[in-house]
């Protein structure tokens, strides 16, 4: 007997809702498989395809071209509706990354790491700036070589992750780095990060050889005030935590200790705000953490998030 006569056979006597979890299930586990069982029946590419666009990433300029190609026929509407985690990290064209955000514009979560001040000169901010379901956002690796804009930050993002090349503590107005001839020159990184008034999550990538670790922390605190600082008119955000994560933070036979700790320990021993601010050593790819986190693994805050709730019970119990 052939194979297509069995898989009827096998599945003829199970109820339709648990036939279709076997293969969601089959589909989530593997997206050759994936792809493979919308090839089976009108019904099971309808149960399955959905899978094969929850989570998007496209890391190659074929990748860019072949995933356009794919949603050419697709009905309106749904690709802004099934893709909800996006990551781009192919480095152009810088067209085809364009229509992607266009098209993607239901994303929850978004991870960028093509040159983001050159896709602006070259089409702005909109695309961007449309997503307004949009939650997190990480801006990785090329993204912010040479600078970073909040423009090109949506206005619903909750949690952000930036990439820094540079952290300049000797300028206390402008430590962030943001592209050069962005925004309104006269406004300060403050002024500028007071914009994303969503923004409860702020994730900061640099490396620790750059800036002695202990600097950081007076910027970051200030950061935390900007709520209780603002002028009535202006709505800054006010931030549950600001995470670290240290690139190069490893500790060794001439280090008493990494930067880590130096971070955290100034942190608990400042106490007030800065208790909200958690050091951790950078994972050896944040692509590969972003993937795995909207994959279902290790979510990237809930460590940081831990740390600071086991901090502040502390505090209330020695009250």
């Amino acid at each position: 007997m052939a194979s297509t006569d069995i898989a009827p056979l096998v599945f003829s006597n199970l109820p339709t809702e648990l036939v279709r979890d076997i293969f969601e299930h089959a589909a989530v586990s593997d997206k050759a498989t994936a792809r493979a069982l919308t090839l089976v029946s009108s019904a099971v590419r309808h149960w399955t395809e959905p899978i094969l666009y929850h989570t998007v990433v496209l890391s190659t300029s074929r990748g860019l071209r072949s995933f356009l190609a794919s949603i050419s026929n697709k009905p309106a509407g749904f690709v802004s509706t099934r893709v909800e985690h996006l990551g781009i990290f192919a480095l152009g064209p810088v067209q085809s990354i364009d229509r992607v955000l266009n098209a993607c514009r239901g994303v929850r979560s978004l991870a960028c790491g093509f040159h983001m001040p050159g896709y602006k000169q070259m089409l702005g901010c909109d695309a961007l700036q449309a997503m307004k379901g949009s939650r997190e956002q990480h801006l990785l690796g090329l993204s912010c070589r040479d600078g970073w804009d909040t423009g090109l930050v949506a206005p619903s993002v909750t949690h952000l992750r930036i990439h820094l090349t540079s952290f300049d503590t000797g300028a206390p107005n402008a430590p962030f780095g943001f592209a050069f001839g962005t925004g309104n020159p006269t406004e300060s990184d403050w002024e500028r990060l007071a914009t994303l008034s969503s923004l409860t999550h702020l994730a900061i990538v640099y490396r620790s050889s750059a800036t002695p670790p202990a600097a950081v922390l007076p910027a970051l605190q200030r950061l935390l005030s900007l709520k209780d600082n603002a002028p009535p008119a202006i709505n800054p955000p006010q931030l549950k935590l600001i995470l670290v994560q240290v690139l190069g933070g490893a500790t060794g036979d001439k280090q008493p200790e990494a930067p880590v700790d130096v971070i955290n320990s100034a942190a608990v021993e400042e106490g007030g705000s800065a208790l909200r601010i958690v050091a951790e050593n950078a994972p050896s790819s944040v692509v590969r953490q972003w993937e795995s986190a909207v994959r279902g693994g290790p979510g990237i805050w809930d460590g940081a998030e831990d740390v600071v709730r086991k901090r502040l019970a502390s505090i209330k119990q020695s009250l």
